[in-house]
């Protein structure tokens, strides 16, 4: 068996939190609030896609419905999961950005049923505390360069890995890089594709710095966070074996 198909899903051992008592009214209003700003920004996604679509060919394959499907389901999973999160934890404010990443690609590869055609592999050499606002930026982030993973890193039909990395660069600031291991694209790919405008307009939101790179070893995304987010010490490095 190739070493790619041996990849497993990492998974991250965080110090659990103590679960909170029932939410008071402010609570409640503020998650309430906060799940409604999630939701629209899913639908501005949905609605993005839609815009895609019209200017497409009349007819789609059975292959291209199911893609986007797919990538619409990516992203309910994502708002899913970090609202589940959140409602475990103490102080639902912020969120570990480890915790709420590593959870997801496992839920992703579990719901979108991509076991065996999509592995992740972690490596965190820093961490840090996110709002919820700006972790949801970052999942649906990470889901759109999964779903572009799965259409182009191997046009042969192989599994696909992405390698997420956290690191604090010299100059304090915390970058995130997404590669995978494919064929890379050419710059007339990389500037096409609603995807690709989602993961520049998902930066952007962030206020953080976003730099494509690709060669013959597969296409990477170098996101460097905001000034304001701060590096914490790392509890766990993972890597998938």
């Amino acid at each position: 068996m190739a070493p790619r198909e041996r990849l497993a899903m990492s998974s991250i051992t965080l110090v659990s939190e103590t679960k909170t008592p029932a939410p008071t009214g402010d609570l409640l209003r503020e998650a309430n609030h906060r799940i409604s700003n999630h939701l629209a920004l899913l639908t501005a996604m949905v609605r993005s896609q839609i815009s895609g679509i019209d200017r497409g060919p009349e007819i789609l394959s059975r292959a291209a419905a199911k893609e986007m499907l797919v990538a619409a389901t990516g992203k309910l999973v994502s708002v899913s999961r970090l609202h589940h999160r959140l409602s475990e934890q103490s102080h639902p404010e912020s969120i570990f950005l480890s915790e709420y990443l590593v959870d997801l690609c496992a839920s992703l590869v579990s719901s979108l049923g991509l076991r065996g055609r999509m592995y992740f592999a972690h490596k965190w050499m820093a961490d840090c505390r996110l709002s919820p606002e700006q972790a949801q930026y970052l999942g649906l982030l990470l889901n759109e360069v999964m779903i572009n993973a799965l259409k182009h890193a191997h046009p042969t039909g192989l599994p696909v890995q992405l390698e997420i990395c956290c690191e604090r660069r010299a100059n304090g600031r915390v970058t995130i890089v997404i590669a995978d291991d494919g064929v890379g694209l050419s710059e007339e790919e990389n500037a096409k594709g609603v995807g690709f405008k989602l993961i520049h307009a998902l930066a952007k939101s962030l206020n953080a710095e976003l730099r494509i790179e690709s060669d013959s070893l597969g296409l990477t995304h170098i996101i460097t966070l905001p000034p304001s987010v701060d590096a914490v010490k790392c509890l766990s490095v993972v890597a998938a074996e």
